[in-house]
Protein backbone atom coordinates (compact mmCIF):
# COMPACT_ATOMS: atom_id res chain seq x y z
CA UNK A 1 0.00 0.00 0.00
CA UNK A 2 2.79 2.42 0.93
CA UNK A 3 4.61 1.67 -2.32
CA UNK A 4 1.45 2.33 -4.32
CA UNK A 5 0.92 5.66 -2.54
CA UNK A 6 4.50 6.70 -3.18
CA UNK A 7 4.11 5.88 -6.86
CA UNK A 8 0.87 7.85 -7.02
CA UNK A 9 2.39 10.96 -5.47
CA UNK A 10 5.44 10.73 -7.71
CA UNK A 11 3.16 10.74 -10.76
CA UNK A 12 1.22 13.72 -9.43
CA UNK A 13 4.45 15.58 -8.61
CA UNK A 14 5.86 14.96 -12.10
CA UNK A 15 2.60 16.17 -13.66
CA UNK A 16 2.64 19.34 -11.58
CA UNK A 17 6.28 20.00 -12.39
CA UNK A 18 5.63 19.46 -16.10
CA UNK A 19 2.69 21.83 -16.24
CA UNK A 20 4.28 24.43 -13.94
CA UNK A 21 7.83 24.56 -15.21
CA UNK A 22 7.04 24.38 -18.88
CA UNK A 23 4.86 26.52 -21.10
CA UNK A 24 3.54 25.96 -24.54
CA UNK A 25 5.32 27.49 -27.51
CA UNK A 26 3.36 27.74 -30.74
CA UNK A 27 4.90 28.36 -34.14
CA UNK A 28 4.77 27.14 -37.73
CA UNK A 29 7.02 24.79 -39.64
CA UNK A 30 8.99 25.99 -42.66
CA UNK A 31 6.57 26.83 -45.47
CA UNK A 32 6.23 24.39 -48.37
CA UNK A 33 5.71 25.27 -52.04
CA UNK A 34 3.02 22.81 -53.15
CA UNK A 35 2.42 24.17 -56.67
CA UNK A 36 5.91 23.68 -58.17
CA UNK A 37 6.77 23.75 -61.04
CA UNK A 38 3.95 26.20 -61.84
CA UNK A 39 2.50 29.31 -60.19
CA UNK A 40 -0.95 29.54 -58.71
CA UNK A 41 -3.83 31.75 -57.55
CA UNK A 42 -7.02 31.51 -55.44
CA UNK A 43 -6.03 28.61 -53.16
CA UNK A 44 -8.41 26.85 -50.79
CA UNK A 45 -7.63 24.25 -48.14
CA UNK A 46 -9.57 21.57 -46.23
CA UNK A 47 -8.77 18.80 -43.77
CA UNK A 48 -10.35 15.72 -42.28
CA UNK A 49 -11.58 15.57 -38.70
CA UNK A 50 -8.18 14.59 -37.27
CA UNK A 51 -5.90 16.75 -39.41
CA UNK A 52 -4.14 13.75 -40.95
CA UNK A 53 -5.43 14.30 -44.48
CA UNK A 54 -5.07 17.82 -45.86
CA UNK A 55 -6.25 18.90 -49.32
CA UNK A 56 -5.47 22.06 -51.30
CA UNK A 57 -6.93 23.27 -54.59
CA UNK A 58 -6.00 26.25 -56.76
CA UNK A 59 -5.88 27.56 -60.32
CA UNK A 60 -2.37 27.43 -61.71
CA UNK A 61 -0.59 29.75 -64.13
CA UNK A 62 -1.54 27.53 -67.07
CA UNK A 63 -5.26 27.80 -66.25
CA UNK A 64 -5.66 24.36 -64.77
CA UNK A 65 -7.53 23.45 -61.61
CA UNK A 66 -4.96 21.57 -59.57
CA UNK A 67 -5.02 19.67 -56.29
CA UNK A 68 -2.42 18.35 -53.88
CA UNK A 69 -2.80 16.35 -50.71
CA UNK A 70 -0.94 15.41 -47.57
CA UNK A 71 -1.48 12.18 -45.64
CA UNK A 72 0.85 13.01 -42.75
CA UNK A 73 -0.57 16.14 -41.14
CA UNK A 74 0.93 18.45 -43.83
CA UNK A 75 4.51 17.34 -43.26
CA UNK A 76 4.86 16.23 -46.89
CA UNK A 77 2.71 16.85 -49.95
CA UNK A 78 1.99 15.04 -53.19
CA UNK A 79 2.95 16.60 -56.49
CA UNK A 80 0.12 18.73 -57.89
CA UNK A 81 -2.29 16.95 -60.22
CA UNK A 82 -4.60 18.58 -62.75
CA UNK A 83 -8.34 18.01 -62.51
CA UNK A 84 -9.30 19.98 -65.62
CA UNK A 85 -8.13 22.82 -67.86
CA UNK A 86 -10.19 25.95 -67.38
CA UNK A 87 -10.51 29.54 -68.50
CA UNK A 88 -9.07 32.20 -66.17
CA UNK A 89 -11.18 32.76 -63.07
CA UNK A 90 -12.02 29.19 -62.06
CA UNK A 91 -12.13 30.15 -58.33
CA UNK A 92 -12.06 26.53 -57.11
CA UNK A 93 -13.48 25.60 -53.69
CA UNK A 94 -12.88 22.42 -51.67
CA UNK A 95 -14.49 20.50 -48.81
CA UNK A 96 -13.96 17.08 -47.24
CA UNK A 97 -15.85 14.53 -45.17
CA UNK A 98 -14.76 14.02 -41.57
CA UNK A 99 -12.92 10.82 -42.49
CA UNK A 100 -11.07 12.46 -45.38
CA UNK A 101 -12.14 9.67 -47.72
CA UNK A 102 -14.55 11.85 -49.69
CA UNK A 103 -13.31 15.15 -51.09
CA UNK A 104 -15.23 17.56 -53.32
CA UNK A 105 -14.21 20.61 -55.31
CA UNK A 106 -16.39 23.06 -57.25
CA UNK A 107 -15.17 25.52 -59.88
CA UNK A 108 -16.01 27.34 -63.11
CA UNK A 109 -15.13 25.20 -66.14
CA UNK A 110 -14.02 26.36 -69.63
CA UNK A 111 -17.65 26.79 -70.71
CA UNK A 112 -18.18 29.25 -67.83
CA UNK A 113 -20.37 26.59 -66.20
CA UNK A 114 -20.27 25.43 -62.58
CA UNK A 115 -18.79 21.96 -62.25
CA UNK A 116 -17.87 19.58 -59.44
CA UNK A 117 -15.15 16.94 -59.16
CA UNK A 118 -15.22 14.30 -56.44
CA UNK A 119 -12.79 11.84 -54.90
CA UNK A 120 -13.62 8.72 -52.90
CA UNK A 121 -10.01 7.65 -52.26
CA UNK A 122 -8.73 10.36 -49.92
CA UNK A 123 -7.95 12.80 -52.74
CA UNK A 124 -5.73 10.52 -54.82
CA UNK A 125 -8.01 10.71 -57.87
CA UNK A 126 -10.84 13.04 -58.86
CA UNK A 127 -13.75 12.37 -61.21
CA UNK A 128 -15.50 15.16 -63.09
CA UNK A 129 -19.25 15.13 -62.50
CA UNK A 130 -21.28 15.48 -65.68
CA UNK A 131 -23.39 17.13 -66.75
CA UNK A 132 -22.24 20.43 -65.27
CA UNK A 133 -24.65 22.83 -63.59
CA UNK A 134 -24.81 25.48 -66.31
CA UNK A 135 -23.44 28.99 -66.48
CA UNK A 136 -22.63 30.50 -63.11
CA UNK A 137 -20.27 32.42 -60.86
CA UNK A 138 -18.80 32.20 -57.37
CA UNK A 139 -19.54 28.57 -56.50
CA UNK A 140 -19.43 27.40 -52.88
CA UNK A 141 -19.53 23.77 -51.73
CA UNK A 142 -20.15 22.00 -48.43
CA UNK A 143 -20.63 18.38 -47.35
CA UNK A 144 -22.10 16.68 -44.32
CA UNK A 145 -19.76 14.88 -41.93
CA UNK A 146 -20.05 11.55 -43.77
CA UNK A 147 -19.72 12.94 -47.30
CA UNK A 148 -23.00 11.40 -48.40
CA UNK A 149 -24.75 14.76 -48.79
CA UNK A 150 -23.03 17.48 -50.81
CA UNK A 151 -24.47 20.93 -51.53
CA UNK A 152 -23.37 23.56 -54.07
CA UNK A 153 -24.62 27.13 -54.35
CA UNK A 154 -23.88 29.61 -57.14
CA UNK A 155 -25.30 32.57 -59.02
CA UNK A 156 -26.31 31.79 -62.60
CA UNK A 157 -26.12 33.95 -65.74
CA UNK A 158 -29.46 35.60 -64.84
CA UNK A 159 -28.26 36.38 -61.30
CA UNK A 160 -30.59 33.73 -59.93
CA UNK A 161 -29.39 31.63 -57.03
CA UNK A 162 -29.00 27.96 -57.88
CA UNK A 163 -28.68 25.12 -55.40
CA UNK A 164 -27.48 21.66 -56.39
CA UNK A 165 -27.23 18.61 -54.17
CA UNK A 166 -25.92 15.07 -54.14
CA UNK A 167 -27.23 12.32 -51.89
CA UNK A 168 -24.78 9.63 -53.07
CA UNK A 169 -21.33 10.88 -52.05
CA UNK A 170 -21.00 13.23 -55.01
CA UNK A 171 -21.57 10.67 -57.76
CA UNK A 172 -24.54 12.53 -59.23
CA UNK A 173 -26.14 15.92 -58.57
CA UNK A 174 -29.60 17.35 -59.03
CA UNK A 175 -30.04 21.02 -59.86
CA UNK A 176 -32.78 23.47 -59.11
CA UNK A 177 -33.07 27.23 -58.89
CA UNK A 178 -34.15 28.05 -55.38
CA UNK A 179 -34.56 31.81 -55.64
CA UNK A 180 -35.27 33.91 -58.71
CA UNK A 181 -34.60 37.66 -58.71
CA UNK A 182 -32.18 40.06 -60.33
CA UNK A 183 -28.77 40.96 -58.89
CA UNK A 184 -28.27 37.98 -56.58
CA UNK A 185 -24.58 37.35 -55.96
CA UNK A 186 -22.05 35.85 -53.57
CA UNK A 187 -24.04 32.86 -52.37
CA UNK A 188 -22.81 31.11 -49.22
CA UNK A 189 -23.88 27.77 -47.79
CA UNK A 190 -23.53 25.67 -44.66
CA UNK A 191 -25.07 22.46 -43.36
CA UNK A 192 -25.52 20.51 -40.16
CA UNK A 193 -23.18 17.57 -39.61
CA UNK A 194 -25.96 15.16 -40.60
CA UNK A 195 -26.84 17.10 -43.77
CA UNK A 196 -30.49 17.31 -42.73
CA UNK A 197 -30.38 21.07 -42.21
CA UNK A 198 -29.01 23.26 -45.00
CA UNK A 199 -28.74 27.05 -44.92
CA UNK A 200 -27.94 29.44 -47.77
CA UNK A 201 -27.52 33.21 -47.90
CA UNK A 202 -26.60 35.68 -50.63
CA UNK A 203 -26.27 39.35 -51.44
CA UNK A 204 -28.76 41.28 -53.52
CA UNK A 205 -27.11 44.37 -54.99
CA UNK A 206 -30.37 46.23 -55.64
CA UNK A 207 -30.98 48.93 -53.02
CA UNK A 208 -33.76 48.20 -50.56
CA UNK A 209 -34.14 44.54 -51.54
CA UNK A 210 -34.38 42.13 -48.59
CA UNK A 211 -31.59 39.75 -47.71
CA UNK A 212 -32.94 36.22 -47.48
CA UNK A 213 -31.75 33.10 -45.71
CA UNK A 214 -32.78 29.87 -47.42
CA UNK A 215 -33.56 27.01 -45.03
CA UNK A 216 -34.01 23.31 -45.67
CA UNK A 217 -34.85 20.70 -43.04
CA UNK A 218 -35.04 17.78 -45.46
CA UNK A 219 -31.50 17.39 -46.78
CA UNK A 220 -31.88 20.13 -49.39
CA UNK A 221 -34.98 18.80 -51.13
CA UNK A 222 -37.01 21.95 -50.52
CA UNK A 223 -36.31 25.39 -49.06
CA UNK A 224 -38.20 28.10 -47.22
CA UNK A 225 -37.04 31.71 -46.92
CA UNK A 226 -36.65 34.23 -44.13
CA UNK A 227 -36.12 37.97 -44.65
CA UNK A 228 -33.36 39.18 -42.30
CA UNK A 229 -33.16 42.80 -43.51
CA UNK A 230 -31.84 44.96 -46.35
CA UNK A 231 -28.37 46.04 -47.35
CA UNK A 232 -26.66 42.74 -46.56
CA UNK A 233 -23.40 43.01 -48.52
CA UNK A 234 -20.97 40.06 -48.66
CA UNK A 235 -22.97 37.91 -46.21
CA UNK A 236 -21.58 34.79 -44.56
CA UNK A 237 -23.33 32.02 -42.64
CA UNK A 238 -22.35 29.41 -40.04
CA UNK A 239 -24.20 26.83 -37.97
CA UNK A 240 -23.76 24.54 -35.01
CA UNK A 241 -23.19 20.87 -35.81
CA UNK A 242 -26.82 20.04 -35.04
CA UNK A 243 -28.14 22.91 -37.16
CA UNK A 244 -30.15 24.31 -34.26
CA UNK A 245 -28.09 27.49 -33.99
CA UNK A 246 -27.45 29.49 -37.16
CA UNK A 247 -25.47 32.72 -37.47
CA UNK A 248 -25.17 35.28 -40.27
CA UNK A 249 -22.89 38.28 -40.71
CA UNK A 250 -22.75 41.03 -43.32
CA UNK A 251 -21.68 44.59 -44.01
CA UNK A 252 -24.67 46.93 -44.04
CA UNK A 253 -24.11 48.80 -47.29
CA UNK A 254 -27.22 50.97 -46.85
CA UNK A 255 -26.43 52.47 -43.45
CA UNK A 256 -24.08 55.33 -42.70
CA UNK A 257 -20.74 54.11 -41.39
CA UNK A 258 -21.26 50.67 -42.84
CA UNK A 259 -21.81 48.66 -39.64
CA UNK A 260 -20.95 44.98 -39.46
CA UNK A 261 -24.16 43.25 -38.50
CA UNK A 262 -25.07 39.80 -37.30
CA UNK A 263 -28.27 37.91 -36.64
CA UNK A 264 -28.94 34.51 -35.14
CA UNK A 265 -31.52 31.75 -34.98
CA UNK A 266 -31.90 29.22 -32.17
CA UNK A 267 -34.58 27.08 -33.81
CA UNK A 268 -32.97 25.64 -36.95
CA UNK A 269 -33.43 28.87 -38.91
CA UNK A 270 -37.18 29.16 -38.51
CA UNK A 271 -37.14 32.48 -36.63
CA UNK A 272 -34.37 35.07 -36.32
CA UNK A 273 -33.25 37.68 -33.83
CA UNK A 274 -34.17 40.95 -35.54
CA UNK A 275 -33.26 43.72 -35.93
CA UNK A 276 -29.70 42.59 -36.41
CA UNK A 277 -26.94 43.43 -33.93
CA UNK A 278 -24.18 45.85 -34.96
CA UNK A 279 -20.81 44.58 -33.73
CA UNK A 280 -18.45 47.05 -35.42
CA UNK A 281 -17.88 49.23 -38.46
CA UNK A 282 -16.66 48.15 -41.86
CA UNK A 283 -16.25 49.25 -45.43
CA UNK A 284 -17.11 47.99 -48.89
CA UNK A 285 -14.06 45.71 -48.75
CA UNK A 286 -14.86 44.34 -45.31
CA UNK A 287 -15.71 40.76 -46.33
CA UNK A 288 -16.75 39.77 -42.79
CA UNK A 289 -16.25 36.15 -41.73
CA UNK A 290 -18.01 34.09 -39.07
CA UNK A 291 -17.43 30.71 -37.42
CA UNK A 292 -18.86 28.77 -34.47
CA UNK A 293 -18.00 25.84 -32.26
CA UNK A 294 -19.98 22.62 -32.62
CA UNK A 295 -22.51 23.58 -29.93
CA UNK A 296 -23.06 27.11 -31.22
CA UNK A 297 -22.30 28.62 -27.81
CA UNK A 298 -19.10 30.30 -28.97
CA UNK A 299 -19.25 32.39 -32.13
CA UNK A 300 -16.39 34.40 -33.63
CA UNK A 301 -16.24 37.07 -36.33
CA UNK A 302 -13.45 38.85 -38.20
CA UNK A 303 -13.49 41.70 -40.71
CA UNK A 304 -11.62 44.75 -42.00
CA UNK A 305 -12.99 47.86 -40.36
CA UNK A 306 -13.58 51.32 -41.84
CA UNK A 307 -9.99 52.31 -40.97
CA UNK A 308 -8.52 49.28 -42.72
CA UNK A 309 -7.74 47.36 -39.53
CA UNK A 310 -8.42 43.69 -38.84
CA UNK A 311 -11.01 43.35 -36.07
CA UNK A 312 -12.41 40.34 -34.24
CA UNK A 313 -15.46 39.95 -32.04
CA UNK A 314 -16.82 37.07 -29.98
CA UNK A 315 -20.05 35.84 -28.48
CA UNK A 316 -20.14 33.35 -25.61
CA UNK A 317 -23.93 33.04 -25.47
CA UNK A 318 -25.04 31.65 -28.81
CA UNK A 319 -24.73 34.96 -30.65
CA UNK A 320 -27.04 36.94 -28.38
CA UNK A 321 -24.42 39.51 -27.29
CA UNK A 322 -20.98 40.36 -28.71
CA UNK A 323 -17.74 41.89 -27.45
CA UNK A 324 -14.88 43.23 -29.54
CA UNK A 325 -11.81 41.18 -28.69
CA UNK A 326 -8.86 42.28 -30.84
CA UNK A 327 -7.57 44.85 -33.32
CA UNK A 328 -4.58 43.48 -35.25
CA UNK A 329 -3.79 46.63 -37.22
CA UNK A 330 -3.90 47.25 -40.95
CA UNK A 331 -4.72 44.29 -43.15
CA UNK A 332 -6.98 42.62 -45.71
CA UNK A 333 -8.75 39.33 -46.37
CA UNK A 334 -9.17 38.00 -42.82
CA UNK A 335 -10.28 34.42 -42.29
CA UNK A 336 -11.25 32.87 -38.95
CA UNK A 337 -11.64 29.27 -37.73
CA UNK A 338 -12.22 27.46 -34.45
CA UNK A 339 -12.17 23.91 -33.10
CA UNK A 340 -15.27 22.00 -32.01
CA UNK A 341 -15.04 23.32 -28.44
CA UNK A 342 -14.44 26.97 -29.34
CA UNK A 343 -11.35 27.09 -27.15
CA UNK A 344 -8.81 27.52 -29.93
CA UNK A 345 -9.44 30.29 -32.46
CA UNK A 346 -7.15 31.30 -35.33
CA UNK A 347 -7.25 34.38 -37.55
CA UNK A 348 -5.19 34.77 -40.72
CA UNK A 349 -4.87 37.91 -42.84
CA UNK A 350 -2.71 39.78 -45.32
CA UNK A 351 -0.96 42.51 -43.38
CA UNK A 352 1.78 43.11 -45.94
CA UNK A 353 3.04 39.69 -44.91
CA UNK A 354 0.78 36.75 -44.08
CA UNK A 355 0.03 36.90 -40.37
CA UNK A 356 -1.74 34.56 -37.97
CA UNK A 357 -3.13 35.22 -34.51
CA UNK A 358 -4.14 32.58 -32.00
CA UNK A 359 -6.43 32.45 -28.99
CA UNK A 360 -6.55 29.57 -26.51
CA UNK A 361 -9.13 31.14 -24.19
CA UNK A 362 -12.26 31.03 -26.32
CA UNK A 363 -11.40 34.20 -28.25
CA UNK A 364 -11.06 36.49 -25.23
CA UNK A 365 -7.44 37.35 -26.01
CA UNK A 366 -5.23 36.78 -29.05
CA UNK A 367 -1.50 36.67 -29.61
CA UNK A 368 0.03 37.26 -33.03
CA UNK A 369 2.31 34.38 -33.94
CA UNK A 370 5.88 35.42 -34.71
CA UNK A 371 7.55 35.30 -37.07
CA UNK A 372 4.90 35.88 -39.73
CA UNK A 373 4.63 33.56 -42.72
CA UNK A 374 6.27 35.95 -45.15
CA UNK A 375 5.06 37.81 -48.22
CA UNK A 376 1.82 36.68 -49.79
CA UNK A 377 -1.86 37.29 -50.41
CA UNK A 378 -5.24 35.51 -50.51
CA UNK A 379 -4.70 33.56 -47.26
CA UNK A 380 -6.99 30.73 -46.18
CA UNK A 381 -6.90 28.53 -43.09
CA UNK A 382 -8.40 25.28 -41.83
CA UNK A 383 -8.26 23.39 -38.55
CA UNK A 384 -8.86 19.87 -37.24
CA UNK A 385 -11.66 19.21 -34.76
CA UNK A 386 -9.45 19.43 -31.67
CA UNK A 387 -7.53 22.57 -32.63
CA UNK A 388 -4.26 20.69 -32.47
CA UNK A 389 -3.51 20.99 -36.18
CA UNK A 390 -3.78 24.24 -38.11
CA UNK A 391 -3.10 24.57 -41.83
CA UNK A 392 -2.79 27.92 -43.63
CA UNK A 393 -2.41 28.35 -47.39
CA UNK A 394 -1.53 31.49 -49.37
CA UNK A 395 -0.16 32.85 -52.64
CA UNK A 396 3.32 34.22 -53.19
CA UNK A 397 3.51 33.63 -56.95
CA UNK A 398 3.41 29.92 -56.04
CA UNK A 399 1.03 28.27 -53.57
CA UNK A 400 2.50 27.84 -50.09
CA UNK A 401 1.30 26.04 -46.98
CA UNK A 402 2.63 25.12 -43.55
CA UNK A 403 1.55 23.43 -40.32
CA UNK A 404 1.63 24.46 -36.73
CA UNK A 405 4.19 23.00 -34.34
CA UNK A 406 3.83 22.75 -30.56
CA UNK A 407 6.81 22.58 -28.29
CA UNK A 408 7.47 23.28 -24.63
CA UNK A 409 10.10 25.48 -23.04
CA UNK A 410 11.17 26.08 -19.42
CA UNK A 411 9.69 28.98 -17.49
CA UNK A 412 12.81 30.58 -15.99
CA UNK A 413 11.01 32.76 -13.47
CA UNK A 414 9.16 29.94 -11.77
CA UNK A 415 8.72 30.43 -8.02
CA UNK A 416 7.33 28.15 -5.31
CA UNK A 417 6.66 30.99 -2.86
CA UNK A 418 3.08 31.53 -1.79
Amino acid sequence: MLRWMKKKYVIIFITLISTSLFAENFNFSTSTDISTPDTGITPQIATDNLGRYVFAVWENGSNNVQVARSTDFSQTWSSPSTIVSVSPGAVPQITAADSGRYVFTAFINPLADIQVASSDDFGQNFNLITPDFGTGTAPQIVADSSGQYVFVISSDSSSDIRMSRSINFGQTFSSEIIFTANDNLFGQITASSSGQYVFGIWQNTAAGVPTYVAISNNFGQTFSFVDIGTGGARPQIAASSSGQHVFTIWWDSLSGGGPIQTSWSADFGQTWNLPAISIGTGSALSNPQITADSSGKYVFAAWTDASGNIQTSRSANFGQTWLLSSNFGTGDDPQIVTDISGRYVYVIWDGGNIQVARSDDFGQTFSVIAPDLGAGSAPQITIDSSGQYVFPVWVNSDIFTTQRLRSFFPITRFSTSR
